[in-house]
């Protein structure tokens, strides 16, 4: 009896990448000004690449206001280039007696508008399609998962999350 292979969705698997850039505009308007190239609403001396003066801008945004801590996203630019930005999206404080908080590594593609997650949890290049069984024990979709569960998230942040601040790392204050 042969297997029933795991075959690509690549227009449901496009869609969600599309989603999460326009839900990544939402969460950080910045992204929109490098999208149009406009960089002069950043309020900062712009570099000789208007792009890189994105780099370490840090949103936050609290999910939930536990007792001892508040929990929340946290999303940094780490690179910025013309065509892309790299983001970084971490979840603080750390809840380990519940489980691994989420960490990510986002690319955003500004001329394709898309954004697809390049790394989830220190795993990187993860692959479109995984033979079974595999030795790191990837699901057969595990990318398209990922893909998902960012948007699941990136979702969740714009329904209940509440935008903490807007820095700049090493800045002590918010941009003009």
């Amino acid at each position: 009896m042969p297997k029933n292979r795991y075959s690509i969705d690549l227009i449901k698997q496009m869609a969600e990448c599309d989603a999460n850039y326009i839900r990544l505009l939402r969460l950080m308007p910045v992204l929109a000004a490098h999208r149009q190239r406009d960089f002069t609403s950043l309020g900062r001396d712009m570099p000789v690449q208007p792009e890189k003066a994105l780099e370490g801008m840090r949103s936050v945004f609290t999910l939930a206001d536990l007792a001892t801590e508040p929990v929340t996203v946290e999303i940094t630019v780490l690179e910025a280039f013309k065509y892309t930005t790299t983001l970084e999206i971490v979840q603080r404080p750390v809840l380990r007696k519940w489980m691994t908080n989420p960490s990510m590594l986002i690319r955003v593609y500004h001329d394709a508008s898309t954004a697809e997650v390049v790394s989830y949890q220190g795993h990187k290049n993860l692959q479109v399609r995984y033979p079974q069984p595999n030795a790191k024990m990837y699901q057969p979709d595990e990318k398209g998962q990922v893909n998902q569960f960012l948007g699941e998230w990136l979702s969740h942040c714009l329904t209940v999350g509440q935008s903490a601040e807007t820095v700049w790392v090493g800045d002590t204050t918010t941009p003009a």
